[in-house]
């Protein structure tokens, strides 16, 4: 046989040869995952192209027919909460298997870095985390953060049992939403998935199908960090998800947006209408997170446009529900720490409105606004009451749209307002502002969402409270921390050495502008702390020397900068340089580099780092 006969011979075997692809299943499918419930279950995986799979769920089996592409599925019926049970898929040579099965709710949580806040970060973590470790029917899903320009089939990550390691950074309001729903005696026993699928930085644009989005001005989108393109996170961390029903959705998300409320309650509906479409659950619920009070601003525009365009997406769709928030933290941090009372309140509207619970799960609505010669009253659905002393958080004005606060006396459901400033009194806003100071709360505790009856256009000009500010003066340091939780001046030997200049003094980049270190106490008769939910200075001082600790439990690296006065020379290399200003001297070690009027530390994530002053002139 020649050569060419017997390759051409081979060439042709070859071709009429079928590669049998293994027995398995699609990578949703994962040891420990949870099923929804009381809806069919698709199941889906790869076998022999053109043969014949076995797949059982439990006690249940079905047939299904591979495809010329390799890929088969199958179809159960609707199955009540129960488990575990075993999935597997036989071509009656190989079998793959999916054991530890459980059939019962499953819930996905999505958002930004509010969303993203693990567990060991949030107030009260330790005790979620123990309490989510001994429940055996909760299991939890965390989706790699990334983008794709095509939507994805597989969530490059595994089921798991809910334990200290797997729950310390998944999303602290996702877990705590997912055990308050064990107060409810209907679902103390019933499986629950919880699903995180969460990305610092993002927008909303982000996360809705690509070519999706509404009709609005290019100049109303919003970006996101790291360049993502808009339906980029839907492709990667979404799209997976959408093979399988789920029973709902949270969404903690809105500050990338925050620049552009006039848009966010048409990009809300539209998300949560795309989202429907992709799962083909046109009834899928979702609960949204109304944002937290806040200090800062976002392009001049403090947070209350925000939750307003927030509570009008909502407003505007059916089976989409706020959960109303802004009384949970003080506002000074962005990513304020108190997480389980925004799991909580998502647990209640979830009771509410998909099980059907007879629990109170919503703040006051108002329902009517009257203005009544020298007063306004304001009708709500339900009694309201004051957390303590005069009730705050209304304001009215006149025709001029100059807003006085208002006296406020509540019977009942109505509230009388008047300001003695205000004689003739048009419209009302409640609980509005970066930082509403607002003490309404119905029998529950459960605060109204802000509202107001004017039409004004956005804009943000208003007084704010500010933390403490702390001093300490020793023989050779003077020093004095900013509202904000950073150093505002440094004197040494008399000498001041940092910029007094706006943006002067230490300072943190940050994604949505310089990075605060809100939460301030002494932990000693000459030491202070300043810290975020990750990242934490720590001032030490003697006599004539100072050292920083600087630790972060973030993972990424966090740059402190120090800005110098222009008075100050810098000399030397880092990481030793010394400072000068007259006569005054001060040596510093632990510098990553200096720049014209600046000093830069770079703390690496999960590190502690030290900063030591010294020879400060007497």
């Amino acid at each position: 046989m020649t050569l060419v006969l017997r390759s051409t011979l081979l060439a042709m075997a070859a071709s009429s040869v079928t590669f049998a692809a293994p027995a398995a299943f699609s990578p949703l499918f994962s040891s420990g995952m949870v099923l929804q419930r009381d809806a069919a279950i698709t199941v889906s995986g790869s076998g022999p192209e053109n043969g014949t799979m076995k797949v059982s769920l439990g006690k249940e089996s079905q047939s299904a027919k591979v495809g010329a592409d390799g890929m088969w599925r199958a179809e159960f019926a609707a199955q009540p909460a129960g488990g575990p049970f075993v999935l597997e898929a036989s071509d009656g040579s190989a079998t793959a298997k999916v054991d530890d099965v459980l059939i019962g709710d499953v819930w996905v949580c999505s958002g930004q870095s509010n969303m993203q806040m693990g567990l060991d970060e949030a107030q009260g973590g330790a005790a979620l985390i123990a309490k989510g470790a001994a429940d055996e029917r909760l299991r939890v899903l965390m989706i790699p953060k990334a983008g794709a320009d095509k939507p994805q089939t597989d969530p490059g990550a595994k089921w798991n049992h809910a334990t200290p390691e797997t729950l310390k950074k998944f999303s602290a309001v996702g877990a705590g939403f997912a055990l308050h729903l064990r107060d409810d005696p209907k679902l103390k026993d019933v499986p629950i998935g919880i699903v995180d699928s969460s990305f610092g930085g993002t927008a909303i644009e982000a996360w809705t199908p690509e070519g999706t989005l509404p009709s609005i001005p290019a100049s109303e989108i919003s970006g996101s960090m790291f360049n993502i393109s808009p339906g980029h996170l839907f492709n990667r961390m979404i799209a997976p998800l959408t093979a399988a029903p789920i029973k709902g959705v949270l969404w903690y998300q809105g500050e990338s947006n925050g620049a552009h409320p006039g848009a966010y309650a048409s990009l809300l509906a539209n998300f949560a209408t795309q989202w429907r479409k992709q799962w083909k659950q046109p009834e899928l619920p979702f609960f949204i997170v109304q944002l937290p009070a806040f200090s800062g601003n976002m392009g001049g525009l403090d947070f209350s446009w925000l939750r307003e365009a927030q509570a009008k997406g909502c407003a505007d769709s059916k089976g989409v529900h706020l959960a109303v928030t802004h009384d949970t933290t003080n506002g000074f941090d962005l990513h304020p720490v108190e997480k389980e009372e925004i799991g909580r309140r998502l647990s209640l509207l979830a009771r509410k409105e998909v099980f059907g619970s007879n629990v109170i799960a919503r703040g006051p609505q108002m329902k009517d606004v009257k203005v009544e010669g020298k007063s306004i009253v304001v009708t709500f659905d339900q009694p309201v009451k004051s957390t303590g002393g005069p009730i705050r958080g209304f304001a009215i004005a006149g025709e001029d749209g100059d807003y006085r606060f208002a006296d406020a006396i509540a019977d009942g459901s109505r509230v009388t307002l008047t300001a003695a400033s205000v004689a003739a009194p048009k419209t009302v806003r409640f609980a509005w502002g970066g930082l509403p100071d607002a003490n309404l709360v119905n029998g529950e505790g459960l605060p109204p969402s802000l509202f107001r009856t004017d039409t004004l256009a956005p804009h943000s000009l208003a007084f704010q409270p500010l933390p403490a500010i702390y001093r300490l003066i020793s023989p050779g340091y003077q020093i004095q921390t900013s509202e904000l939780g950073h150093v505002a001046s440094l004197i040494a030997g008399g000498k001041q050495f940092l910029s007094m200049e706006p943006g002067g003094g230490t300072s943190m980049p940050g994604g949505f502008g310089p990075r605060a270190l809100p939460n301030v106490k002494m932990t000693g008769p000459n030491r202070i702390e300043c810290r975020d939910n990750e990242f934490c200075l720590e001032i030490a001082c003697q006599d004539d020397s100072m050292e920083w600790t600087f630790t972060n439990n973030g993972g990424g690296d966090a740059p402190f900068h120090i800005a110098l006065s222009e008075k100050v020379t810098v000399s030397g290399s880092p990481p030793v340089v010394e400072l000068t200003r007259d006569q005054a001297k001060v040596r510093v070690e632990g510098v990553e580099s200096a720049e014209p009027g600046k000093l830069i530390v770079k703390v690496k994530g999960h590190a502690t780092q030290k900063l030591k002053w010294s020879g400060a002139a007497k």
